[in-house]
């Protein structure tokens, strides 16, 4: 099966798989039963892409499709993250709020070429690091599988019993300094369940 990256975009943010597109888990502080996700998840796309640029991944099949969806933007941007004991996120760091994959096709490394695809583009911006808060004992819902991180080489940097805080270091200095290794386009061919 032929598989393509895209960026998200307001053109195809529709496309998005629905249960990802209908959730604002990391976009609003509380739960707000009133709130229309799709108008919210839209509004926060609007306003990030405008403030801040790129800041979704999407998966496709050769039919269009969508297979998966990442999101990820500076922790600023995520309120639900002052929640978590662990949510201080890394000055250096962008977060990585979502990364679905649809049922059916988990298992078949969508989530580790979701994640490459954002640690690509934030190389590309000079990022140094991704962090996601992953859950030890994943029993679905919208904080990442720790498992699932680290399979895609993440590491616990800041500890929590139930959702630590992972990092994923994107650059390292090699010897000669002058030049460095880009670690994440070296992610294990593999993927676990991905979230």
């Amino acid at each position: 099966m032929t598989r393509r990256l895209c960026d998200v975009t307001l053109d195809n943010l529709g496309r998005v798989p629905p249960e990802a597109l209908g959730a604002v888990f990391w976009e609003v502080a509380e739960d707000e039963t009133a709130v229309d996700a799709r108008f919210q998840k839209e509004e926060w796309f609007s306003s990030t892409l405008l403030e801040w640029g790129g800041c979704g991944k999407l998966l496709v099949d050769e039919e269009g499709e969508a297979l998966g969806f990442a999101e990820y933007a500076p922790p600023g941007l995520f309120p639900r993250l002052s929640r978590y004991r662990c949510g201080r996120v890394s000055t250096d760091a962008v977060y990585l709020a979502y990364c679905y994959v649809v049922p059916g096709h988990r298992g078949r490394r969508v989530g580790t070429e979701l994640v490459r695809a954002v640690a690509r583009d934030l190389v590309d911006r000079g990022f140094r690091a991704l962090e996601a808060l992953g859950e030890n004992q994943w029993t679905g819902g919208w904080v990442l599988p720790g498992a699932f991180l680290a399979s895609n080489r993440f590491t616990v940097i800041r500890e929590d019993d139930r959702v630590p805080l992972w990092r994923l270091d994107l650059l390292r200095a090699s010897a000669p300094m002058e030049s460095e290794e880009v670690v994440a386009l070296a992610l294990p061919a593999h993927s676990g369940a991905g979230r």
